[in-house]
Formats: C-alpha cells, sequence, structure tokens
C-alpha cells in the first residue's frame, strides 16, 4: 500500500508543475502581465511550501528519530507559514503582481489534488471497482 501512495503523491507532485505551466501560460495570453506573474510565483510558493512540508512531515513521523521532532516540526511550520505570509504581503502590496492571479496560483495545490482525485476514481469507476 504504501508504494501505491507515493506513487500517487508522485504523480500529483508532478500534475502541480503541468498545471502551473499551465494556468501561467494561458494567464500571460488571456489576462495581464501581472496576473500571470501572480499565478507563476503563487503556484512557485505552493509548490515549494507542499515539497517542504510533506520533508518536514517525512522526518517528524520517523519511527527512528527521537526528541522533540513534533515540536521542531510544530516550530518549522509556523515559521514556513510566517514566511509565506510575509512573502505574499510584500508582493501584493508592493503591487508586483495581481492579488486573484496570486491566489489562482496559490490554489494549485489543492486544484491538482483534486484533479488527480477524480482521474484515479474515474479509473476506479471504470475498472469495476466502484
Amino acid at each position: 500500500m504504501l508504494i501505491k501512495d507515493e506513487a500517487l503523491l508522485k504523480r500529483i507532485e508532478q500534475f502541480n508543475w503541468v498545471l502551473l505551466a499551465l494556468l501561467t501560460t494561458g494567464s500571460f495570453v488571456f489576462f495581464s502581465r501581472k496576473f500571470a506573474l501572480g499565478v507563476l510565483v503563487g503556484g512557485i510558493l505552493a509548490i515549494a511550501n507542499f515539497y517542504l512540508m510533506k520533508r518536514s512531515l517525512l522526518k517528524a513521523l520517523d519511527p527512528q528519530r527521537e526528541g522533540k521532532t513534533r515540536f521542531v516540526y510544530l516550530l518549522k511550520y509556523y515559521l514556513r507559514f510566517a514566511a509565506l505570509g510575509l512573502i505574499i504581503t510584500l508582493l501584493v502590496i508592493k503591487g508586483w503582481v495581481s492579488p486573484f492571479g496570486m491566489l489562482l496560483g496559490l490554489s494549485i495545490i489543492v486544484l491538482g489534488i483534486a484533479l488527480v482525485g477524480v482521474e484515479q476514481a474515474r479509473k476506479l469507476f471504470f475498472k469495476g471497482v466502484v
């Protein structure tokens, strides 16, 4: 089961990059440069945060590690969250990116998980499992 879960997670991670490329390209074509830049930067921030959170969780849940793993994980989580908030605030206040573009970019992980989930459900449905 673990190998299937890892393959699914890898699929989600790859799909997030594809989705980011498609949304950024579409935004440059149909919307302003500022909006497209918001999608690009928001997507990169979201994907980077997802990767760092995954890495931290793997370390925190490793049964061989001892000590204050939960505290360190929570501390890193809150520091990462604060840094992400500061970066987003700075980009939006300075007017370098569109807030709506940034919001779309930050939603890439949610969209990626939902679309891969729908794809997996469709596969199971047509196999007759569901």
